[in-house]
């Protein structure tokens, strides 16, 4: 099972998903990321992070062979080790952000804003190949920072500091700052958790359907 459907499956336990809550947002899946601030740990981190992700997609690839299984098992423990004891090493330095996921239509609601303060525009281009003129938009990095900080505003529902603290929910502002100032492997983990908490999200409406469908 996938870490997408995993979230599915968790936001969908019983005493967990209740109908009215999912359409409300409240129910949709979540997942919790680690922060370090240290930037050097913090790429090691995720490089390890990202070798057990590849070791665990290895094995379901796997059969029933369980002398390479338990050869794979040897290896994930060792870079497991290896990590935990990189972070523990780091001290007060880690902070988990929990994601929960929010409505396409929000979503869209966050891009419209985006495009009122800094409106779609055109150029028109000729086509070397066939001579006809096309209509190409024009980039706009400031429409995309602020879409960015937007959506970190909507989907980051609450920090965790080193000492067990909790700040729920960030302002936009705030976004910006963290955006600007945390290490790049940081943000890049942020960004990357909020599109996995989208695909979680649509997978998770479209599997309420089906069941909501299958008992009418």
């Amino acid at each position: 099972m996938s870490e997408v459907e995993n979230m599915v499956a968790e936001a969908k336990k019983p005493g967990v998903f209740k109908i009215v809550d999912a359409v409300k947002n409240r129910a949709y899946p979540t997942s919790q990321i680690e922060i370090f601030i240290d930037e050097d740990s913090a790429f090691d981190i995720s490089e390890l992070n990202d070798q057990i992700n590849k070791i665990s997609a290895e094995m379901e690839t796997l059969g029933l062979d369980k002398k390479e299984i338990d050869k794979i098992m040897k290896r994930r423990d060792e870079i497991l080790d290896k990590r935990d004891n990189l972070i523990e090493s780091m001290g007060g330095t880690k902070y988990t952000f929990h994601l929960r996921g929010i409505s396409e239509g929000r979503r869209n609601e966050i891009f419209e804003m985006c495009t009122e303060k800094y409106p779609i525009k055109y150029e028109k281009n000729r086509n070397a190949l066939s001579g006809e003129t096309e209509k190409v938009e024009i980039e706009e990095p400031q429409r995309d920072s602020y879409f960015t900080s937007l959506l970190w505003e909507a989907y980051i529902e609450k920090v965790v500091s080193p000492s067990g603290d909790e700040q729920v929910g960030i302002s936009f502002d705030e976004a910006e700052e963290l955006r600007a100032s945390l290490p790049l492997a940081a943000i890049t983990m942020i960004s990357e958790g909020i599109e996995k908490m989208r695909a979680a999200t649509a997978l998770f409406m479209l599997s309420v359907n089906e069941d909501f469908l299958a008992k009418s």
